[in-house]
């Protein structure tokens, strides 16, 4: 298997457990903060796609987002250019998705795209050094490896875990 081939299962793959983690979660479970600490599950489902959508296609394809084409910081009424990262941890827990299966459409688009780029991208593309504002000089290997997977799974592991704090079955396996 090719180093893009593994990529784009490997990213197929994850999307999948994103939208099946959430898809029957009712607000109070999507909204819940054990002690009232930490990000709940909306933030790390919007963090994560928000943070895909603004690394693949604003810093590498040089494409709006489709946060933004979308009007979908319109929609849930937050910043254009918020995707998280910074944000103090009331600001985090303010972020609200009051309707999930509507949000999905943003998350599932956003997938696609990546998707759709991945399936254009060859091996040799992977060694190509791009200098990317905040994120500096990335080979095409660090952005899908490090911003895309494995952001994704960290965040994946949050969502699961704040599922069986609130006994719901977590990570499939």
């Amino acid at each position: 298997m090719s180093a893009i081939n593994y990529f784009q299962k490997a990213l197929k793959g994850i999307h999948q457990d994103f939208l099946e983690a959430v898809k029957d979660l009712t607000d109070e479970q999507l909204h819940f903060r054990p002690l009232g600490k930490c990000n709940h599950i909306a933030f790390s489902l919007w963090h994560l796609a928000r943070t895909e959508d603004m690394v693949i296609n604003f810093l590498v394809q040089k494409k709006n987002p489709v946060w933004n084409a979308e009007g979908w910081d319109k929609k849930l009424r937050m910043d254009p250019r918020a995707q998280g990262t910074g944000m103090s941890e009331q600001e985090a827990a303010a972020v609200k998705i009051n309707n999930l299966q509507e949000f999905l459409g943003y998350v599932q688009n956003t997938f696609k795209t990546t998707e759709s780029w991945l399936e254009t991208v060859k091996d040799e593309d992977l060694d190509q050094v791009n200098d990317l504002p905040v994120l500096g000089k990335r080979s095409l290997y660090e952005v899908i490896g490090g911003t895309a997977l494995i952001h994704a799974a960290e965040h994946l592991g949050e969502i699961w875990l704040l599922k069986g704090l609130q006994s719901l079955k977590g990570c499939p396996m």
